[in-house]
C-alpha cells in the first residue's frame, strides 16, 4: 500500500479527528488538514448528511499546518483571510449576530469581509466548541501536496471548500449566496 493512497489519507484524517480543545501541539510542517463537525447540530440547510464527524473542509499548507490552523482559521482577527471563517460566519451570521465589515479599509471593492471584533470572538468560540481537526503530515513537495488536496476534496466534497469543488458541491450556490450577503 502506498502511503500516498488517497483512501488511506482520508481514512487517517477521519479516524484522527479531535475536538479543537483536545488538540495538542500541531507540527510546524507541511501537510493536509481536515476540519469536521464534532456534534450533530450543523446550522446549514438541515442536510441529514451533515452529521457528527462530517468533514466540512479540507485544506493544506505548503509550509506549516500549525500556522494555517492557529493563525488563520482559529484566529479571532483573521476572517478576512480564511475561507473557512468567511463561510462559517456567513452561515452563522444571524445565529451569532455577526456584523460583516470590509476586510480592509484600503479595498475599493468589498470582496472579502471580516466581522466586528465581538462577532469574531463569537465565531471563534463557536468553532472551538463545534469543530474537530485532524492532520496528515506531507513533506514531499508542493505539487504533490496540491494534487493530494485536490483528490481528497473531489472524493469527500466538503461543503465549505469552494475551490476545487465547484461542480460537485450541492450546497455551493446557497453558500455563495450567504457569503454575498456579507459583502
Amino acid at each position: 500500500m502506498s502511503e500516498d493512497n488517497i483512501d488511506n489519507i482520508i481514512s487517517r484524517l477521519q479516524n484522527q479527528l479531535k475536538p479543537f480543545e483536545e488538540i495538542g501541539d500541531i507540527k510546524d510542517i507541511a501537510g493536509i488538514y481536515a476540519i469536521a463537525l464534532n456534534n450533530s447540530n450543523f446550522p446549514f440547510l438541515n442536510d441529514s448528511n451533515i452529521i457528527k464527524g462530517t468533514i466540512l473542509y479540507i485544506g493544506k499548507s505548503d509550509s506549516s499546518i500549525k500556522k494555517r490552523v492557529y493563525k488563520a482559521h482559529f484566529n479571532k482577527s483573521k476572517t478576512g483571510s480564511s475561507t473557512v471563517r468567511r463561510s462559517l460566519g456567513a452561515i452563522l451570521k444571524d445565529d451569532l449576530d455577526l456584523e460583516p465589515v470590509p476586510r480592509s479599509m484600503m479595498e475599493r471593492k468589498f470582496r472579502d469581509y471580516k466581522f466586528i471584533h465581538d462577532g469574531e470572538v463569537r465565531l471563534t468560540n463557536w468553532m472551538v466548541d463545534n469543530l474537530s481537526i485532524s492532520f496528515y503530515d506531507y513533506t514531499k513537495g508542493k505539487k504533490k501536496l496540491n494534487m493530494i488536496e485536490t483528490e481528497i476534496i473531489k472524493s469527500l466534497v466538503p461543503i465549505l471548500n469552494l475551490k476545487k469543488n465547484i461542480s460537485l458541491n450541492p450546497h455551493l450556490s446557497e453558500l455563495e449566496e450567504l457569503r454575498a450577503k456579507c459583502k
